[in-house]
């Protein structure tokens, strides 16, 4: 009767209806394309630039690792498909929690947030599956996992807490306003979550980070003078210098900056500090610094406040569309429903946003990159520290530029490390 239920969802679906699916798909297709598309672009021969460092093993393994995490990758969307159109078709899933979250409280905002909750939590759950197979076999598979299964848990449920503490204010102020603003609560919505992006850019370094990261003060030693000497010189003001315990978790290296102003903190992998030279460190975090000297951060915060406001008005076209929750099966319109609904219309107009957010990011990194060229060396120092991140990151050195459009932030390491090199050419010629 189920299969039967679902089959007659599928044929009587309104235009919302068919817009979704259609856009989900096609999402899945240009995904499942890219993967494709990069798997195939894999090159049998190791680029020259990084002959001197990645070896036929260390190659054979990064192009292995690839082509598990394309396969992953792949079957997971096919996973999460399939689960949400079961939930949509087969079981009126959105209609069940509604009629459980309206059971619970006859408050709207109590309502909302615990519908919101509950959702959050059956996401979570149904992506259980294959967070376990990323971390505990693939990663593992490939050496790279340092994750043990209490951390694995405690981890999950001190995001579960996060969520409940942080996510239950804002998702409250954000359903108050829907309800009682009329035309105009999105721009109350974006006001109030714009506010929040700031706080949690301030409160994370304190409050959160610390939850899953141990920060210690880096001891005093040559990384330290080094870094602090490059920091004077290029008038860079920050709190203090930490290593981060990355290692408890992955073999995988990074280094970031936390906090605002002279609160700033730089933290380092402890993967990157046993790994990579004093010079090689300070290479990288010059990349770092470029970020903010050029403004990057401040950059990426407008633009993200930005997005969130384009995201509420387009919600706040359909948040109270009949027709949309008809399309879901639901048996009565509530604002809860309606912000999750609207949602998905969004998810197009995300992927396009996403497109256009990634390239901004990569040429962001091209800029740190010249800054850090232009102020700490000859840039053969961050082009070896980016040799040595690739290859034990096991990194792919040859993507597919559809991928890179599609999912990097970064832009791939080959052209970074040609654009540093013409770089440092063009700055020793102006010399």
């Amino acid at each position: 009767r189920r299969v039967h239920g679902g089959l007659q969802t599928f044929a009587n679906m309104n235009v919302y209806g068919w817009f979704v699916l259609v856009s989900i798909l096609c999402q899945d297709l240009i995904s499942l394309l890219a993967n494709v598309l990069n798997l195939r672009n894999l090159s049998p021969n190791i680029p020259k630039e990084f002959s001197d460092v990645v070896d036929a093993t260390a190659y054979k393994k990064s192009q292995e690792y690839t082509r598990a995490k394309g396969f992953t990758s792949q079957l997971e969307a096919v996973y999460s498909t399939t689960c949400f159109l079961a939930l949509w078709w087969f079981g009126e899933g959105f209609n069940r929690v509604d009629v459980f979250a309206r059971s619970m409280s006859s408050d709207f905002i109590f309502q909302g947030l615990i519908f919101f909750h509950l959702y959050s939590l059956l996401g979570m759950v149904l992506d259980l599956p294959f967070s376990i197979y990323s971390t505990f076999v693939l990663e593992e598979r490939f050496g790279f996992n340092k994750t043990t299964w209490q951390t694995f848990i405690t981890d999950r449920l001190k995001t579960v807490m996060l969520l409940f503490l942080l996510g239950s204010p804002i998702l409250a102020v954000v359903l108050w306003f829907f309800e009682k603003m009329g035309e105009s609560a999105w721009l109350y919505c974006w006001g109030a979550v714009a506010f929040f992006i700031l706080l949690i850019q301030f409160i994370a370094p304190i409050l959160i980070m610390p939850l899953f990261l141990k920060f210690t003060p880096l001891p005093e030693g040559a990384l330290k003078e080094a870094i602090n000497a490059f920091a004077h010189s290029v008038n860079f003001k920050f709190q203090g210098i930490y290593e981060v315990d990355g290692s408890k978790r992955s073999s995988h290296s990074n280094a970031f900056f936390t906090g605002f102003g002279a609160s700033k903190r730089i933290a380092l992998f402890d993967t990157l500090i046993n790994s990579h030279s004093v010079e090689e460190v300070v290479a990288v975090l010059a990349h770092e610094i470029g970020h903010y000297k050029r403004h990057h951060i401040h950059i990426s915060t407008v633009l993200s406040i930005l997005n969130m406001g384009f995201v509420l008005f387009v919600i706040s076209s359909f948040i109270n569309n009949p027709q949309l929750f008809a399309a879901f099966h639901i048996s009565s319109m509530s604002i809860h429903v309606g912000l999750v609904l609207a949602s998905f219309l969004y998810h197009p107009l995300s992927f396009v946003t996403s497109l256009l957010l990634n390239a901004i990011s990569r040429r962001n990194e091209f800029e740190a990159d010249a800054y850090s060229v232009d102020h700490y060396g000859n840039g053969e120092r961050l082009v070896e520290g980016l040799k040595k991140l690739s290859k034990e990151n096991a990194t792919n050195l040859t993507p597919h530029w559809l991928l890179v459009a599609l999912t990097y932030s970064h832009p791939p390491v080959l052209e970074r490390v040609r654009a540093i090199r013409l770089r440092a050419k063009l700055h020793k010629k102006a010399e």
